[in-house]
């Protein structure tokens, strides 16, 4: 689940939509559920702890995948 609020600068000759997602209990269990079973993939780059979060986040190579930072209790 990615969480980004409105883009700053507005394109000069394009279009800027702006979301909300309200996150469901019931529905991202779901997902949990299909990514278990198979039916959907994930596309994981890399995980990194809170700590290492603004290293994993600003890479200096390319990296393919979503990162992931873990935040734990």
């Amino acid at each position: 689940m990615s969480i980004v609020g409105p883009v700053e600068a507005r394109p000069t000759d394009g279009l800027a939509v702006d979301f909300v997602v309200e996150a469901d209990r019931a529905e991202l269990g779901e997902i949990v559920q299909r990514v278990r079973d198979g039916r959907l993939r994930t596309n994981i780059g890399d995980i990194a702890s809170l700590d290492d979060a603004i290293g994993a986040l600003n890479p200096t190579t390319r990296r393919r995948g979503k990162t992931i930072i873990r935040v734990l209790p």
